[in-house]
């Protein structure tokens, strides 16, 4: 198994685990995090995810497709969790709709010297909102933004 490969079943196991403390410990230090509206160091990463996992307690993975490299990998996936939790968004906080949902997202991964580089996460924030039975005005690719100013 490539270091990438490694490295991203690490961090799934570990979120599905609701175990995401050390995985800063997966990180370069100058390592980012993104999905669609934020961008995080590793060490804010846990508390990310836990927002996650607090929304989505029953959060699981499928994962539909994986490529890998010598750098990196990029993984599909198709997320599904029943919103009994708060989810804060880049469009504000979504109180819990107790809806199941499914969305995909796409992964991709840079590593460098057996540790990750970059992580970036890619989904459709208006499918997952559609899902939850809401509707954002104006929700464009322009209206997600990157608060840290870190490379997205």
């Amino acid at each position: 198994m490539r270091a990438a490969d490694r490295l991203v079943e690490q961090q799934y196991a570990m979120l599905l685990r609701r175990d995401v403390a050390r995985l800063p410990e997966l990180y370069a230090a100058d390592a980012f995090y993104s999905m669609p509206g934020v961008t995080v160091r590793p060490i804010e990463l846990p508390a990310l995810l836990r927002t996650w996992t607090g929304a989505f307690p029953d959060l699981y993975v499928d994962r539909t497709g994986a490529v890998q490299t010598a750098g990196g990998a990029a993984v599909e996936m198709r997320l599904t969790g029943t919103q009994t939790g708060v989810l804060h968004t880049p469009f504000g906080t979504v109180s819990p709709t107790m809806r199941t949902v499914s969305w995909d997202v796409a992964d991709v991964v840079r590593v460098r010297r057996g540790r990750i580089t970059a992580w970036r996460s890619y989904f459709d924030w208006g499918q997952l909102l559609a899902a939850l039975g809401l509707h954002v005005d104006g929700l464009s690719r322009e209206s997600q933004h990157d608060p840290l100013g870190l490379p997205v």
